[in-house]
This record gives structure tokens, sequence and C-alpha cells, in this order.
């Protein structure tokens, strides 16, 4: 199991951050989800064989563009 942790600056609401969370945790291969108190961080636990980690951060900027459309 593989980690990531993306910045998730520009999101303030922790109401936007939660939707976030629950749609990654959808992803096949998306083992584990944290949102990291305080920092505005996501905590990503992964497997590389199912998803890579440039498909988290793919998925992660399309739901973020989600929330502001």
């Amino acid at each position: 199991m593989s980690t990531v942790q993306l910045a998730l600056n520009d999101i303030a609401c922790s109401g936007c951050i939660g939707k976030i969370k629950r749609g990654i945790k959808k992803q096949a291969g998306i083992e584990k989800v944290q949102i990291l108190s305080g920092s505005g961080y996501l905590h990503i636990h992964f497997n590389e064989k199912m998803i890579k980690k440039e498909e988290i951060h793919h998925l992660v900027n399309q739901l973020a563009l989600r929330m502001f459309d």
C-alpha cells in the first residue's frame, strides 16, 4: 500500500473537503482517506496496482472543480 498527501489550500469549506473525500473513497484502489485537521491536506492510502498517483491527482482536481460549478 502506498500513500500520497495532497494539499487542498483553495478549498476552505469543510463540507466541500468532505465531499471530495467521499468521492475519492468510491474509486477502486483507494484504501483509506484521511483529512488532516486544520492543515488543508488529504492523506490517501492506495493500492498502486489498481490506481496510480497521477490518477488520484486528476480525480481530486475533477472533484474540486465540481464544487465550484
